[in-house]
């Protein structure tokens, strides 16, 4: 996966959206103080430094627990397999997490990436590049678009539908020449029920 944020989401939407998504089928400010949610649970990242806070009952991989791939998969061999290739050293993936709510073919799921922009690039730049792209993906629809701000700095969110089923709720963080891209996804049925969980896991994300 390349760096240059003119192709990177055409490239990512397989990584973010079937990897982990369908693997249950089968500038701003650091210091800023930043409130946990009641029942959420910090994340913390090392390399690179980040963290965000995610529903206390949910498995993370990728962060200083150092939880295993089977402990966050379960029984699921799918799953276990794409967790530890994300593992890898030289994966954009640095964090993933999974709410393993029992009886659910379908897991709700969220995800980091970190890529490298060029400074060229502006925050406004950004928002049309990866809106259009996305746009233009095959099957995605409903798109709706904000620009929010997270701790880490200034934020676009998406919400769109990937495929009938499914509802994603995506963060895109400028953070100097670094974006963050966290993805967070769940069943369409289930959408407005964890929409509140998602921004609200969004906006503790900090650097550093």
């Amino acid at each position: 996966m390349k760096s240059r944020v003119t192709g990177g989401v055409r490239r990512r939407l397989p990584c973010l959206l079937c990897l982990v998504v369908l693997a249950g089928c089968g500038g701003g400010s650091d210091s800023e103080p930043v409130t946990v949610p009641k029942g959420f649970t910090v994340r913390t990242v090392e390399k690179p430094s980040f963290s965000l806070a995610l529903p206390a009952a949910w498995r993370s991989f990728g962060d200083r627990s150092h939880t295993s791939a089977r402990k966050v998969a379960g029984n699921n061999e799918r799953l276990r397999t794409e967790l530890e290739t994300l593992a890898g050293s030289d994966s954009p993936i640095k964090l993933v997490a999974v709410d393993p709510a029992a009886g659910r073919r379908f897991y709700t799921n969220m995800n980091v990436l970190q890529t490298q922009v060029p400074s060229k690039l502006s925050f406004d730049d950004m928002v049309r590049t990866e809106t259009t792209q996305i746009s233009r993906a095959s099957g995605v629809k409903d798109i709706r678009q904000q620009v929010t701000g997270v701790p880490a700095g200034r934020t676009l969110r998406l919400t769109y539908r990937p495929r009938a089923n499914a509802v994603v709720q995506q963060y895109f963080v400028r953070h100097g020449d670094l974006l963050y891209v966290l993805t967070y996804t769940t069943r369409a049925a289930d959408a407005a029920r964890y929409a509140k969980t998602f921004d609200q896991s969004a906006h503790t994300f900090q650097v550093g």
